[in-house]
């Protein structure tokens, strides 16, 4: 019997974003101008043409980068890891992980600037053990996770056309 394998990047993002389309105080913000991209690099963007990106993963249909100048930082703060990810060759989505509170804190202030102050749902938390937001524009979606305990983040910034591919990719597989 032949058994398929999912990149791990995929099955985390597909159970990620269960955890987010289930909490029950999570906080959607409307993004007002809606940067169609990520740090300049806008969504379809064939990344393997861009010289300050190494790929460092790839299988059939995604492909994973990072800065090659492999600075890990985002919002001007340390981060554990910060992957863009291409699938059928079109940039689709960001993956950054990170742990502290203080780069919480920073990363939470430069999305605050960027997309718009968090909009609270009537009886969500503002502080929490688990606390989830998403900035969602026309053509992107950031999610944010952070759990007080352990004091780690992850952070998901991706094009709203492109993203439901993983999805569809991880039904393929589930046969």
């Amino acid at each position: 019997m032949n058994s398929l394998r999912l990149p791990i990047s995929v099955m985390f993002t597909s159970l990620l974003l269960v955890l987010l389309a289930t909490s029950p105080t999570r906080a959607l913000t409307p993004i007002s101008n809606d940067p169609q991209g990520f740090e300049g690099i806008k969504w379809n963007t064939a990344l393997h043409t861009l010289k300050h990106l190494s790929l460092i993963d790839s299988d059939d249909r995604i492909q994973s980068y990072q800065f090659s100048e492999d600075t890990l930082r985002f919002a001007n703060t340390h981060v554990e890891s910060l992957r863009l990810l291409t699938i059928d060759g079109k940039f689709a989505r960001v993956m950054i992980r990170y742990q502290g509170k203080d780069s919480h804190h920073a990363i939470m202030m430069y999305l605050t600037r960027q997309y718009g102050p968090v909009i609270r749902r009537p009886g969500s938390m503002m502080r929490g053990l688990n606390q989830e937001n998403t900035w969602r524009g026309d053509e992107t979606e950031a999610n944010l996770n952070y759990r007080e305990h352990g004091e780690r983040g992850f952070l998901m910034i991706q094009s709203r056309i492109l993203a439901p591919r993983f999805l569809d990719m991880t039904s393929d597989h589930g046969h």
